[in-house]
């Protein structure tokens, strides 16, 4: 049961890199009176960059893993 949950592990990763990306610029942007820029949605670009890193490297070392067991 774990294992099959395990290997969509880094593709979950990277989709919710790419759901996060899709979904920053639909969160309202507010400029207040002295002129400044208040973006609440700003943190899910820098979270949907460690989401697609850490799914791309999960999903490589899952796949290198899997080669090197089928080799021994």
């Amino acid at each position: 049961m774990i294992k099959k949950w395990s290997q969509w592990f880094g593709p979950i990763l990277i989709f919710m890199g790419v759901l996060c990306l899709v979904i920053a610029p639909f969160v309202p942007v507010e400029i207040d009176a002295e002129g400044f820029v208040h973006e609440p949605g700003f943190y899910l670009i820098p979270v949907s960059y460690v989401f697609f890193l850490s799914g791309i490297i999960v999903t490589l070392v899952m796949t290198i893993r899997k080669k090197l067991r089928k080799r021994n």
